[in-house]
């Protein structure tokens, strides 16, 4: 991930973990739970203020959460304090390798868009290589995005990789795992102009 991406991260970790906090993502959390084995070990990438892990543990996963920006695995311990010992500080894509064992399924919330389309292919097959035989990989991202400036950036500086739902289907394709259910939905913050596609995908 990008260093302009992460410092915003760094930098507002605090007010976004408040805000991570009071999105009504009910829908992406039944989506999360209905598609990933039940009682499977989950590893999150990006999980921002803890929110959804700590959801999934209170549905009996069993989870290991990291974020990129270390001051977010702060917020995560200061509002959900029973991850604390399950929640890493791992940058994309490198973070990612065989040390960290094993999982029944891996999900990303809001975060492949942040990578450069390289890293996406990376990050893509790492978690390949990090999944169990018919494991199942979840990510949302951007279906619509309409504060994007330029090349990619908003103004806060974040990128914001664009792709089509074909393309991140070839992508997955290109790292044997196959997107067999997607969902449409709005923005748990009630911004204008933002749209998520949620995804899932399994290993072949």
């Amino acid at each position: 991930m990008g260093h302009s991406t992460l410092n915003y991260y760094s930098q507002h970790s605090l007010e976004l973990a408040e805000r991570y906090e009071s999105a009504d993502v009910t829908h992406l959390h039944d989506f999360l739970s209905s598609s990933l084995e039940p009682g499977g070990r989950l590893l999150e990438l990006g999980c921002g203020s803890g929110r959804d892990a700590a959801f999934m543990v209170s549905q009996g996963f069993k989870v290991l959460a990291t974020d990129g920006a270390a001051s977010m695995v702060e917020q995560t311990k200061r509002h959900h304090p029973e991850l604390t010992g399950d929640v890493l500080h791992l940058k994309l894509p490198d973070g990612l390798s065989n040390a960290l064992g094993i999982f029944d399924g891996i999900y990303a919330v809001a975060v492949l868009m942040h990578l450069s389309v390289p890293q996406i292919k990376t990050t893509i097959s790492a978690v390949t290589s990090l999944l169990a035989a018919k494991g199942r990989f979840a990510f949302s991202v951007p279906a619509r995005r309409d504060d994007i400036i330029t090349n990619e950036f908003d103004s806060k500086g974040r990128r914001f990789t664009a792709l089509s739902s074909n393309e991140w289907k070839t992508l997955c394709l290109k790292s044997n795992l196959q997107i067999v259910r997607t969902m449409i939905s709005e923005d748990g913050l009630g911004r204008g102009g933002i749209v998520w596609m949620n995804c899932l995908a399994e290993k072949a």
